[in-house]
């Protein structure tokens, strides 16, 4: 009698294989869901250290760091920190957002070169700079400055984000207030009023030399005992995947002169100590009233590592029924989507992952967004950190940043923020 030998059927192994393939497609997702899950709470543990060093900074410093600061002045000459090429040029040394914070964050090295005076934190060129290459879309903002005074800092980095920048990756941004760039009639006008205490928590620490008819200003220091609508509900930090880098103030490239011939942060033969308005805003004369509202370079700091509010609201016809205008009688201006969280442009250029941040754009991509799903992570002053999500209210969005909101300029002050957040 013949036997037959044991083993799988052709039929049987391929359901077995079709089976596995089945299992295989429903795990998958579920690892990929788990990894975001992951990614986002390092996102927001980042976060957190951000808003916690921001506390640090004020109870040592006795205010909450700015957007923009001076950080000291090099006086040209050699540099104790480039073997290759030790030379580097006079200049002012001028941060953004990240550098007040950096002691705080594990990166006392970084902070000191940015205010020992020794150190340059731009190197014209040299062999020991961030190349031209280092902020796609920008015009090589960023470029030319000291590697040892702009690295890559894990704490400003998002795992869920497709960063392009090549130094300085940043994923972060700083509640910096009401956008003073409302009306190109009144830029000049708004710029004041948003360093007030009431419309946001980062300010302008430093905006350089500007003639007697100066039009920027420095904004006051600001307290934990300013915030007056509670800690818990003012947002310090929160993301953004087209901010520019932590340490770069505005668009800002040591390595390409502008309108006056003179680098960005290079100061001139006659003012060797701070930087000029010209210095700041090539080719502008903040003397004439059709003076250019976009900020020059280092002064788009506001918006290059910021969020900012904008003076529209849900209901701006009932508003401007009631004759609510702003400080400069601007009425209130419909809500612009791309203002919202995860805000995105025209088309599929303006898609967030795909949209670059550049002089032109600033202004509107200063908003908060995420690759997270639905919602960003937003650290508050209080210590704790929040998921915010995209669909919330745009009161609710100018409420969480302005510290004083009924005393604030956002065209709806009765607004109160309760329970809008959620957990």
């Amino acid at each position: 009698m013949k036997r037959t030998q044991p083993g799988f059927t052709l039929v049987e192994l391929l359901v077995v294989i079709t089976i596995i393939g089945i299992l295989m497609g429903l795990l998958i997702p579920a690892v990929n869901s788990a990894r975001e899950v992951a990614r986002r709470n390092q996102c927001a543990t980042n976060i957190k250290n951000l808003g916690l060093a921001a506390v640090q900074h004020e109870v040592t410093k006795g205010e909450l760091p700015g957007y923009i600061k001076k950080f000291g002045y090099f006086a040209g000459g050699n540099d104790p920190s480039d073997l290759y090429n030790p030379n580097a040029p006079a200049h002012v040394k001028v941060g953004g957002f990240g550098v007040p914070i950096l002691p705080w964050l594990d990166a006392q090295a970084t902070y000191e070169h940015w205010t020992d005076d020794r150190y340059p934190v731009i190197n014209l060129g040299a062999a020991n700079s961030v190349g031209t290459t280092q902020a796609v879309g920008t015009g090589n903002a960023g470029a030319g400055f000291h590697l040892l005074a702009a690295p890559s800092l894990a704490i400003f980095q998002c795992p869920s984000n497709p960063e392009d920048l090549e130094y300085g990756k940043n994923s972060y941004i700083m509640n910096n207030g009401m956008s003073w760039v409302a009306n190109p009639s009144t830029a000049v006008a708004f710029q004041a009023p948003s360093q007030t205490k009431a419309n946001g928590v980062g300010v302008a620490n430093y905006v350089g030399v500007a003639p007697s008819t100066q039009w920027y200003n420095t904004g006051p220091k600001l307290t934990l005992d300013d915030l007056k609508d509670g800690q818990g509900f003012t947002a310090i930090y929160a993301e953004n995947v087209q901010a520019m880098p932590w340490y770069m103030p505005g668009f800002v490239n040591a390595l390409s002169p502008q309108g006056s011939n003179i680098p960005d942060l290079v100061p001139d033969v006659t003012n060797a100590a701070d930087l000029t308005f010209a210095e700041m805003n090539p080719g502008i004369d903040p003397t004439t009233s059709n003076a250019p509202y976009w900020p020059g370079n280092m002064l788009a700091a506001q918006f290059t590592s910021g969020w900012v509010w904008h003076y529209e609201d849900p209901d701006y016809l009932a508003l401007r029924n009631n004759g609510i205008t702003s400080p400069t009688g601007v009425q209130p201006q419909p809500v612009k989507a791309i203002h919202l969280i995860n805000g995105r442009g025209d088309g599929p250029g303006g898609d967030i992952f795909v949209e670059q941040m550049n002089i032109g754009n600033c202004l509107d991509l200063a908003r908060p967004s995420a690759a997270h799903v639905e919602g960003v992570n937003v650290a508050f002053a209080d210590g704790a950190t929040r998921f915010v999500t995209e669909g919330i209210d745009y009161r609710v969005y100018q409420a969480i940043m302005t510290p004083r909101g009924k005393s604030s300029n956002v065209p709806w002050a009765e607004f109160v923020l309760t329970d809008q957040l959620g957990d």
